[in-house]
């Protein structure tokens, strides 16, 4: 018997409406989705930084959690990020000879600048062109992922750190995958619709870890997620689902968000500390500091957090640190910064040193606690 297509408001309606948003680098987990989804949230895999089969090992893992259900009830996903090989939103200028050879001129320098820290440390800095990513190698990567997608059937694809073209929309929603895009701005989000996303998870700035910037090199935001929730239904219409996401480490911001017209939260921060996720010791230590109150904290008592380019290229909120006053201005390449720096990262992460370890957290990151994803999942449900 065929099966009727799923909606996106199938996908995004839990019980419970908040989904455990996609962490990449380690945090989200397949145990840490199930646990959500078995509470009756929702969640999303990490699909970034991953090779596509380590993708495909991950749903079959999270599937092997669950109880199986009709799809309908599935309310999980991945994450995919959208390389500049493939990216819709790149301006033209960009994609110039003089421009990809300015930004190979801008990553050698701060390469350069990351040697007397890597020399420290006692870790090797990648060469440039180890650091340079390969246009056909993203272009292939994506399409396997795409393909993973369809045949394992996911209920639920997000793109974040840019925008596909119209045509992987259409491909998506031939296979009965619900697609949906990160956006940061009413542009963005209207870019998005033209393009066919059947719904937008709109990022506020309190959000941790990576902005969801469509260009690379634009700016963030600083429009709060309340706000801009409001802005972005206003510009596309009351009919597109949106998720909200910046700031949730309550019930109360979670009933807030609903109320100005999200279909549902999407948190992260909130479940860093939980068994259930992949965080590392070091970004633990980190969180647990500023939940105390002993570092990581601000004049008015609350987490200290910045947002910065310095650990990947790419805008993302972290615990301020040390290393992210040292580099305000790192230049806007990502992957290339990101291949960098993992090998300084991952030195100071052995030696326990926090100030040159990337500590993503949003804004309420001092309100995190330790507790299991179904106790936290409990203190964010707004019924």
């Amino acid at each position: 018997m065929a099966m009727t297509p799923v909606s996106p408001h199938d996908v995004l309606s839990p019980a419970v409406p908040v989904f455990a948003a996609p962490m990449a680098g380690g945090p989200s987990t397949p145990a840490l989705v199930a646990a959500v989804l078995r509470a009756g949230g929702g969640g999303v895999l990490a699909g970034g930084m991953r090779a596509p089969e380590e993708v495909r090992a991950q749903v079959d893992e999270l599937r092997r959690l669950l109880t199986a259900g009709c799809r309908g009830e599935e309310h999980w996903g991945v994450n995919l990020f959208v390389p500049d090989a493939v990216t819709t939103a790149v301006p033209a200028g960009a994609r110039t000879a003089a421009a990809r050879a300015r930004r190979r001129d801008d990553v050698a320098a701060y390469r350069e600048r990351l040697a007397p820290v890597a020399e420290e440390l006692g870790a090797a800095l990648p060469t440039i062109e180890d650091a340079t990513p390969d246009s056909d190698a993203e272009r292939d990567a994506f399409e396997a992922m795409l393909a993973a997608a369809e045949e394992q059937a996911w209920p639920m694809v997000t793109f974040t750190f840019g925008l596909p073209a119209a045509e992987v929309f259409g491909r998506l929603a031939a296979a009965d995958i619900v697609a949906g895009v990160t956006v940061t701005s009413t542009a963005e989000a209207r870019a998005a619709v033209r393009n066919g996303a059947a719904f937008l998870v709109v990022q506020g700035p309190e959000a941790g870890g990576h902005r969801g910037t469509l260009d690379p090199a634009a700016d963030p935001g600083t429009t709060g997620a309340v706000a801009l929730v409001a802005e972005v239904s206003a510009a596309v219409g009351p009919g597109m689902p949106l998720v909200a996401a910046g700031g949730v480490a309550s019930a109360a911001p979670v009933r807030t968000l609903l109320g100005t017209g999200a279909t549902a939260v999407a948190a992260g921060t909130a479940f860093l500390l939980t068994p259930e996720a992949g965080t590392s010791a070091v970004h633990r230590e980190g969180l647990r500091q500023a939940a105390a109150g002993v570092a990581f904290t601000g004049d008015d008592g609350a987490a200290d957090t910045a947002v910065t380019r310095a650990f990947t290229g790419r805008w993302a909120r972290s615990l301020r640190t040390p290393f992210m006053a040292a580099f305000p201005d790192a230049p806007a390449a990502y992957p290339e910064v990101n291949v960098l720096t993992t090998g300084l990262r991952a030195a100071a992460a052995q030696r326990g040193d926090l100030g040159r370890v990337h500590l993503w957290a949003g804004t309420g990151a001092g309100r995190v606690r330790e507790a299991d994803a179904a106790a936290v999942l409990a203190s964010l449900d707004p019924r």
